[in-house]
Formats: C-alpha cells, sequence, structure tokens
C-alpha cells in the first residue's frame, strides 16, 4: 500500500485572506491528482457580523473613527462614548447597536462621561425601536381597517364583522388595556400620515415614544395645514425639552391655531366626565381627586386651601405645610371648619374646639359666578389676551395654561383683592426674551373692569372701589402683540402710565452693573429683573418656577456682585447640588448658566423663551 503524503493546505480563507493564493493552490491540488480535502474549521470565534450597507447613513470619516483600531473590536471603545466623540453622535443603527452591546460587556472600563455616552446611545436605539413599533402598528390597523371596510360593503352585521376589533386584539399581543391599545393605534396613524418630522425624529433616535404622543394628542384637532405647521415646531422643539415643556407648548399652539376646538373638548368633558375619584396609592395610602373642574374654580379651591394652611402654621399647628394642606381637605370636605384646629393662636388639643376666626369681608361688586382668587398665584398673561385683542395663552405657575376667557376672568378676580401686586415685562419680538421690566406700587383694583374689547382703558375716569377677600395674588403681566388694534400704542401707555410704571432694563449678553446692589441679598426689585429673566431654576430640565426658587450668587458673595451678571433662580435642591463636590455652575453672560456635572459633562441653559 502506497502512502500518499498531501501538503498542508493554507489556513481558512477568511474575509480578509487572499482569494487568487487559495485558488491557486486548490488547482495545483487538482493538477497533480489529488483530490484536495478542506481543512477542518476550529469553533467559531465570538464576534459580531455588520452589514455596513447605505442604511446605516454614517460619514465615511466616522465610520472610520468607529471601526479603527480604537472603535469596534478595540480595547478602547469607551473614548467613542465621551461627550461629542463618534459614538455620542452616532445615529442608531447596526454600529450603533453593536458598539453599546460591546461596552455594556465591560462596562467597568468606562469613566462617568463614557458611561452617560453609552446610556444616550441606548435610549436612541430605543427610540428608533419606537419608530418600528408606530410602523407596524400603523400597517397592522390598516389592514384591520380594510378588513372591516370590506365586511361592511357586504352587509355583514356589527359585531361579526372582521377587523372590528384591533385594539382589542393588539391588547392581547401587547399585554395591555384596550383603552391603551387604542391610544397607541390612533398615535400611529398620526404619526404615519400627518406628522412626518416627528416620524422622523424617531427614526433618527431624537423623540421618544411618549413625546411623539403628546406631538400627536395635541395636533389631532388641527387641520392638515395647521398640523403640518405644528409637525415642523414641535418635532423640533421636543428634541431637548422635557416632556412637561413640550405639552405646555403643543397646548399652547392648539390653543391659538384651533381654539374653539379646545373650548368644545373641555366644556363636553366638563359634562360628561366630572366626577370625584378615590385611587389607592403605591404606598398604600388613598388619593381624592376632582376630575374635569372648571380651572377657575379648582385654581381658587388650591388658594383657599393654601391660605388656611398657612394659617393654621402661623398658629403653631404640627407637620409640613403639604400635610396641614390635606388637614384642611379632609376637614372642609367632611363638614367641619379647619380653623377649629387651632385656639387662640396656637394648636388645639384633641376633642377640643376652638372658636373660629370672623370671615372675610364680602366684595360687593364681585361676581358670584368668579370667585376672587386668593393666595400665591403667579400668572403670567399675555396683555393682548387680558385687554381683549389676543388669544394668546396665559400661564398660572406650576399649574399650566389658562385660555383667554380663563385669562380674563382669573385676573378680573385677582384684581380685586387689595395685596394683588402688578407687574409689566417687556418680550423682545426677535426672540421671545424679556428684555425690561416694572412693577406697579400699591393697589389697583379698577384693572378688574377694563374692558375686554380691547377699548382704551384711559376711558375708565374712576375706577371702582374693591375690598379685601381671602389673601393675595401675585400676578405679572407680559407685552404680546399678536394681533393688536390701530391705537395699540396709546392702549399700552395710558395702561402703564395708571400704572406708575418705570421701566428697567434685564441685561443680556453683557453687562454694565447698573442694577448692582452692595448688600448680600438683592432687593425686591433685582429679584424681579432675575426671574422675569428666567423664568424657571437653571439647572438642565428644572422645571422649579422661579418665584419659588433661591436668588443664588453664581460667585460667591462678597467675590462675586449682587448683581443680574451673578445672579439665577435655583430651586433648593439644585442649590444645594452646586455646592456638592464635582458640580459647577458657571454664568459667562447674564442668564446663560454652563453646568459642568461629576461625570464631567458640560450642559447650558439660557434665558427663559416666552411664547409670543
Amino acid at each position: 500500500m502506497t502512502e500518499i503524503t498531501m501538503p498542508d493546505p493554507p489556513a481558512d480563507p477568511g474575509p480578509e485572506s487572499d482569494f487568487d493564493e487559495w485558488t491557486a493552490w486548490l488547482d495545483r491540488e487538482i493538477a497533480a491528482g489529488r483530490n484536495p480535502i478542506p481543512p477542518e474549521r476550529g469553533p467559531a470565534a465570538q464576534g459580531l457580523t455588520i452589514s455596513l450597507g447605505d442604511a446605516t447613513d454614517i460619514d465615511p470619516e466616522l465610520l472610520a473613527v468607529v471601526c479603527g483600531p480604537d472603535g469596534l473590536g478595540g480595547q478602547s471603545l469607551g473614548q467613542q462614548f465621551g461627550q461629542d466623540a463618534a459614538a455620542d453622535a452616532l445615529q442608531p443603527g447596526p454600529v450603533l447597536a453593536a458598539l453599546t452591546e460591546q461596552a455594556v460587556d465591560d462596562l467597568g472600563r468606562l469613566d462617568d462621561d463614557q458611561l452617560t455616552g453609552v446610556l444616550r446611545a441606548s435610549q436612541r436605539l430605543a427610540n428608533r425601536e419606537a419608530w418600528k413599533q408606530a410602523l407596524v402598528i400603523a400597517e397592522f390597523a390598516r389592514r384591520r381597517e380594510a378588513e372591516l371596510a370590506a365586511a361592511t360593503a357586504r352587509g355583514v352585521p356589527v359585531h361579526c364583522r372582521a377587523g372590528e376589533f384591533p385594539g382589542e386584539e393588539l391588547a392581547a399581543e401587547l399585554r395591555i388595556t384596550g383603552s391603551e391599545a387604542a391610544a397607541k393605534i390612533e398615535t400611529a396613524q398620526q404619526l404615519t400620515s400627518r406628522l412626518p418630522a416627528t416620524l422622523a425624529g424617531m427614526a433618527d433616535g431624537l423623540l421618544d415614544a411618549r413625546r411623539a404622543a403628546v406631538i400627536s394628542d395635541y395636533t389631532a384637532s388641527l387641520s392638515d395645514t395647521d398640523a403640518a405647521t405644528a409637525d415642523r415646531t414641535l418635532s423640533a422643539y421636543a428634541m431637548e425639552k422635557r416632556i412637561e415643556q413640550l405639552a405646555r407648548k403643543a397646548a399652547a399652539l392648539e390653543m391659538k391655531l384651533a381654539p374653539e376646538a379646545v373650548r368644545a373638548r373641555k366644556e363636553r368633558e366638563r359634562r360628561i366626565s366630572a366626577r370625584v375619584e378615590v385611587r389607592r396609592e403605591m404606598s398604600g395610602n388613598a388619593s381624592l381627586s376632582a376630575r374635569e373642574m372648571d380651572t377657575a374654580s379648582a385654581l381658587a379651591s388650591k388658594a383657599h386651601i393654601d391660605a388656611i394652611a398657612a394659617r393654621l402654621r402661623t398658629a403653631g399647628l404640627d407637620g409640613t405645610l403639604g400635610a396641614v394642606r390635606l388637614r384642611v381637605l379632609t376637614e372642609l370636605t367632611q363638614g367641619r371648619d379647619p380653623l377649629d384646629l387651632i385656639r387662640a393662636g396656637s394648636p388645639a388639643e384633641a376633642g377640643t374646639q376652638a372658636p373660629a376666626a370672623d370671615p372675610a369681608p364680602a366684595v360687593p361688586d364681585a361676581d358670584p359666578a368668579a370667585p376672587p382668587v386668593p393666595a400665591l398665584i403667579n400668572l403670567i398673561v399675555p396683555i393682548g389676551t387680558y385687554l381683549g385683542w389676543s388669544t394668546a395663552p396665559a400661564q398660572a405657575g406650576s399649574w399650566g395654561l389658562l385660555d383667554a376667557g380663563e385669562t380674563r376672568d382669573i385676573t378680573r378676580a385677582a384684581a380685586r383683592h387689595p395685596a394683588t401686586r402688578w407687574c409689566v415685562t417687556i418680550i423682545a419680538g426677535r426672540d421671545g426674551t424679556a428684555i425690561a421690566h416694572a412693577c406697579a406700587h400699591g393697589k389697583h383694583p379698577w384693572v378688574a373692569e377694563l374692558p375686554a374689547d380691547g377699548r382704551h382703558p384711559s376711558r375708565l375716569a374712576h375706577p371702582p372701589p374693591g375690598s379685601a377677600v381671602q389673601s393675595p395674588a401675585d400676578v405679572t403681566h407680559s407685552a404680546q402683540l399678536a394681533h393688536p388694534p390701530p391705537n395699540v400704542g396709546a392702549q399700552l401707555t395710558a395702561l402703564f402710565r395708571r400704572l406708575n410704571l418705570t421701566f428697567r432694563p434685564i441685561a443680556e449678553g453683557g453687562c454694565d452693573h447698573a442694577s448692582a446692589e452692595r448688600q448680600y441679598l438683592p432687593s425686591r426689585a433685582l429679584r424681579h429683573l432675575v426671574r422675569a429673566r428666567t423664568a424657571t431654576c437653571t439647572a438642565p430640565g428644572c422645571l422649579a418656577q422661579a418665584v419659588h426658587c433661591d436668588i443664588d450668587h453664581t460667585t460667591p458673595h462678597p467675590a462675586g456682585p449682587t448683581c443680574q451678571c451673578n445672579l439665577a433662580p435655583k430651586c433648593r435642591r439644585h442649590h444645594r447640588c452646586k455646592q456638592a463636590p464635582g458640580w459647577r455652575v458657571e454664568q459667562p453672560a447674564p442668564g446663560v448658566m454652563r453646568w459642568t456635572l461629576p461625570s464631567g459633562r458640560t450642559h447650558v441653559t439660557t434665558p427663559t423663551v416666552y411664547d409670543v
């Protein structure tokens, strides 16, 4: 028996081997009369195979960085997830998915900045998955609608038609309620038929499903033309804003573009859905809420509870202010006088009764249908809305938006209170930021009688009398010229003169220190300038109202001046964050705040942009 010795074949060709060399070896083996046996393959190495086709939409230079020695498969992958690095800005797709998969295999190698980059990348991937779901659900709904239409055309009886229950079918697959499934279908149909910019934002990983649903909900009542405009505006706005901010912006846009639809929806829901609910809290306690209330009544009720709670706290009743408010609500809804909880300015003992305080004097000219609004309410009201020639919504503190009718009702009610104080902030039409502010001194109850039809306010030669009820409201007006009448200049001049206003400029860009003060605590006038410039806490994403925030020195006093360029509102929690290790806050220009977080990432916030 002759033993034939075969030369060893070359190594198994990988994707990067020389194919010509391999085929040349095969030719030699065949020419020599040998039957070449393919080498056995070893166990497959662990790894990922990625198609880098056109669908990934990756710039070639960026792809070279990601797939280089420090990119995919390298030992320094984490560097690509640093702030503004390649993977930190990479669009969702196969490459980003592979990078994040490899990154989470050894998170310990990542620093805080890179770890945050991986988190943001995974969010972009999740947003794109939400885009896929929207496409799938819309196609699912289209098929069921076609089936239903065909069954209806054939005369199939109701409840026996194919495609009649798409929501219930989807709910069974996703393990959600029927109403949730119906909402998903409605949102998917809106996105794929009327909201292309929002849908594209989801595909790019920049918008999540919740933000898309908000845009869908608030554009459903709009015409196709208005919906297209709102889609472009809201999808761009939503990318860097919290959901509450987006919802407020979307609601304001809906009020401007479809005020009748908004009004009809409110009246319908108030008529058919008004109720009082008791729910179980996650803690095991309970909650009591009144749903679909009239806005003015809800604000007046809350302010009434706040006023009584403040009085009880002053008298020494134990507990947080929130707990005291809850106690007041309990007493009122169970037919008891909450003021019986105190006696002669001290906490009442259990089981004792304290005499109630004298009721506040009545207001002769008050409209019983519009109760005066007491206590700690901050309103930002476009002056055109108040005078009747604009429909721009107002902002009622943390409550939210008020339509034009609610705005006039609530501000007229507030004007009847003797402690109400009026301020005017002038807004720049070019960018919506505040440029000047003034405060009116003393009482101005005559404002409650200003005409709502845009007539000249100077015609009110003799302001009507007003008297006290309950407690004060702080009302701020911003000048907003939406659709002003020809005599708008005369109207505003007369109104500002009657309020005896002296405007002070709000610093922007640079600061001449004209408003600087020597003391540590800023005056009321300086606090108002800072809060008019920035209406919320300056921390990234924080929406705490500036009226409830600390006015903080960015550079501590006395090294830093008590001036607009060194002051900014911070809620108490973010004030404490600023002073913690690893946090740093700078104010390179008045109202422009640069926050550096412990991870090393930086975020910049800017002065409030008012909707004008």
